[in-house]
């Protein structure tokens, strides 16, 4: 018995190609490729589509493939096309080891159509010297591309000219050279208020707070104002804090001077990191200044950098958000360490979390995760018992599908013999007709029934093979006597806090069974 094939296309378009609110064209022109290769050279298949627009190949971080690799190791999917190797990845090792290994173990024919390579034909043998080397030149390509566009726009920003994407609040790009900042005085106004309330002795929290009460407009709100920025504020309010108080209050670009090459990347795809300021570049007097550089000195001054304690970042940091504004919560430390929401000082609302003890949420934690282990321990008892059943109900109705499809063939056969003899003669015309009207509608009920099996046979595959989660096996193997960055990373989700008595964990398990796993209404006919 042969059911339809399951055929994934994917498609990827880079972060310099693409408009990220409209679906580019070039997702379009590879739709189009792809659909019809696989028209020509496939027949009985389903079809699913799976694409990053906007993303860069060096790396695997996308939602796109992310959720492609997640159906292969579901065993759902038969076969990947692809119009060439590059919009699968520009990672030579990484291409490599899901060419040679990944696919092949998991039964997924790889087809990239425009490089002429098809894992069908190099069954039990690696791919060939020519597909290796596309794969290399593709990782090597990338590198220097990206080798090249920083060198270009390092040369730019050496030369005095502006070529960075966005600008500074308080600026804007001159319509006659893009090159050429210049003053936006609405947002040149409340840079200098900041910089004034600041040498008068205001601290940054007291200006966030009182920008707020003011309802002054906040740097992105300005910006979207003029059309050159889009955003979704959390918790449905822009507000000011007072990190961005802090950091406009360290932007040399107030000062009127060009600061570049502050951040190196390790490897093409990774993440920046700031260099030692000793080693940034600085053009003096780049463009015209909002604030003087005598105050703007004087604030770097009464700023400066303090000894502080240098602590070990706690696992929960980044996963911790206040249940009112929908903020990350900070850190307290001290003798006894606390989160609390920073936005309780500066914004408009009250419900902010005032402060969670970080020893009893820690403690809570774990609690709740040997919890949550039982719950995985039963759960899985439950989906092994619910696949035992489903696997038999899919037994039943594949059988059910092969008498109905033996049935088929047998009308069918039966429809040649009618017309074979009333072409001999040897049945009238007026039978001829009757009977096979008769077995015609014969055959529409099988071919109906037929579909309808084999809809039936896909869902319930798809639920045998949809749920595979080994968490309760992950849980019982680490230590759940403390919170470490490793059990919170694996685990933890999000933690959404109100007060001490009001907390919510998001886990990255599911914390129940699918129902529709569990109701079995496929009747066999």
């Amino acid at each position: 018995m042969e059911y339809p094939i399951v055929i994934a296309i994917y498609m990827r378009l880079s972060q310099d190609d693409g408009d990220f609110d409209t679906e580019s064209n070039s997702i379009v022109n590879q739709r189009h490729l792809l659909h019809a290769y696989i028209a020509e050279h496939f027949e009985d298949y389903e079809l699913l589509e799976f694409q990053d627009d906007g993303y860069t190949g060096t790396n695997f971080n996308r939602p796109g493939v992310s959720e492609l690799l997640d159906k292969v190791r579901e065993g759902r999917i038969d076969c990947i096309v692809v119009k060439d190797l590059s919009r699968f990845s520009r990672d030579y090792i990484e291409t490599g080891s899901y060419l040679e290994h990944i696919f092949p173990f998991a039964g997924v024919r790889f087809i990239a159509i425009n490089d002429g390579y098809d894992s069908g034909n190099h069954k039990g043998s690696v791919a060939g010297m020519d597909t290796s080397f596309i794969n290399l030149m593709n990782d090597l390509y990338c590198k220097d591309i990206s080798v090249k566009v920083k060198s270009a726009l390092k040369a730019k920003k050496k030369k005095g000219l502006w070529a960075n994407g966005s600008c500074t609040f308080g600026y804007c790009k001159d319509a006659k050279d893009r090159h050429k900042l210049l003053v936006v005085e609405e947002e040149a106004a409340i840079v200098r208020r900041i910089f004034r309330m600041t040498l008068d002795g205001v601290s940054s929290q007291k200006i966030a707070k009182q920008f707020n009460a003011e309802g002054v407009k906040t740097p992105m709100e300005c910006k979207m104002e003029r059309g050159v920025a889009t955003m979704t504020p959390k918790g449905g309010h822009f507000e000011w804090d007072t990190s961005t108080i802090c950091h406009m209050l360290r932007n040399a670009t107030y000062a009127g001077d060009l600061v570049y090459d502050k951040y190196e990347t390790p490897e093409v795809g990774g993440k920046s990191r700031i260099k030692p300021q000793s080693e940034w570049k600085v053009l003096k007097n780049h463009h015209e200044a909002i604030i003087d550089r005598d105050t703007f000195e004087r604030i770097q001054q009464s700023r400066g950098i303090k000894n502080a304690v240098k602590y070990e970042r706690h696992p929960l940091i980044g996963k911790m958000e206040c249940g009112c504004c929908h903020k990350s919560l900070r850190i307290a430390r001290g003798k006894n360490p606390y989160f609390f929401c920073g936005n309780r000082y500066v914004t408009r609302y009250k419900g902010c979390v005032y402060q969670v003890n970080v020893q009893f949420l820690e403690q809570y934690l774990l609690f709740r995760l040997q919890e949550e282990s039982d719950k995985q321990a039963d759960m899985q008892c439950a989906l092994a018992k619910a696949k035992f059943e489903a696997q038999q109900k899919l037994a039943e109705v594949s059988e059910r599908r092969n008498r109905n499809n033996e049935k088929l063939k047998g009308l069918q056969t039966a429809e040649t013999r009618i017309y074979e003899a009333y072409a001999l003669g040897l049945k009238g015309r007026n039978d001829y007709i009757k009977e096979k009207q008769e077995i015609q509608e014969q055959i529409k009920l099988c071919m109906d029934m037929q579909q309808e099996l084999d809809g039936h046979i896909r869902i319930i595959k798809g639920k045998i093979n949809g749920e595979k989660s080994d968490i309760y096996r992950d849980v019982q193997n680490h230590n759940l006597n403390e919170l470490t960055q490793e059990l919170a990373d694996r685990f933890i989700k999000k933690i959404v806090v109100y007060d001490e008595r009001n907390i919510e964990v998001e886990w990255n398990f599911p914390e129940k069974l699918p129902e529709e796993l569990l109701q079995h209404h496929f009747a066999v006919m």
